[in-house]
């Protein structure tokens, strides 16, 4: 990507997270209430369960929350992000990926605040910060890249088939019940812990958990995270630079 156009993606990105923020009574709060109360409704159901399988269950699932979260909205909300930004694509001579890939990046600006504030509770958790905590920025760099990689090939088709937004809907709920978001995979048979253990969702979560708990991640955690962000990467691009034309005459 030119220099110009990344300038571009960094004010663009900016733009639409001070548009997601200011366009509700109470901005980034809202980001900060889907977990808070999925963690409510999920704690109280399950603790009496899961808390004799899973020590500091409280602990476990705020972090699941949290890394889930940011997957399932940077994809949900760069779906829509080339018909969204389409008389920007037409008035200005701009990639088809940077309205993408700002989406997703606003997304993360907010996403990194979050990480501060379960910073913030572990520590009152009696989780002390500790320097395997940075291991977290790096396992998210490789998961921007997967959604990242994952919103340009949603946008690209999204153009043709405006279906998708109910169908990426029901897959991200699936998602969230095949990720060990709320359960550790402990109290899952082995063979199915197995397989999904193969997902990289699964290896973001539990890596970042590894880390807030003061241990460095699996490497093989981290491959497996970053083969599929580069194989998301790879496809995302391919589909934009393909249906160029096609999704220009679409916008």
């Amino acid at each position: 990507m030119k220099r110009e156009d990344l300038e571009k993606l960094l004010a663009l990105a900016r733009a639409e997270w001070r548009l997601r923020q200011q366009s509700t009574f109470l901005g980034f709060l809202w980001t900060l209430l889907n977990p808070a109360l999925m963690f409510a409704v999920l704690y109280g159901l399950f603790v009496k369960w899961l808390g004799r399988a899973q020590g500091d269950y409280a602990v476990f699932l705020l972090i699941g929350l949290v890394e889930w979260n940011f997957f399932a909205s940077a994809t949900s909300y760069s779906l829509s992000s080339l018909l969204r930004r389409g008389p920007l694509l037409k008035s200005y001579p701009l990639p088809l990926e940077v309205p993408v890939l700002a989406s997703v990046l606003s997304v993360y600006f907010s996403h990194l605040l979050e990480l501060a504030a379960l910073g913030a509770i572990l520590a009152a958790f009696q989780y002390p910060p500790s320097f395997p905590w940075l291991w977290v920025l790096v396992i998210d760099l490789a998961y921007l890249a997967l959604a990242a990689g994952a919103g340009l090939f949603l946008a690209g088709l999204f153009v043709f088939f405006s279906d998708l937004e109910r169908i990426w809907t029901l897959v991200l709920t699936a998602g969230f019940f095949l990720t060990p978001v709320f359960y550790p995979l402990s109290v899952l048979a082995p063979d199915k812990g197995q397989l999904l253990a193969y997902s990289p969702l699964t290896a973001v979560v539990e890596s970042a958990r590894l880390a807030f708990a003061g241990s460095a991640p699996r490497p093989e955690a981290l491959g497996l995270t970053a083969l599929w962000a580069a194989a998301a990467l790879a496809a995302g691009f391919a589909l934009l630079r393909l249906k160029r034309r096609a999704i220009g005459d679409a916008l």
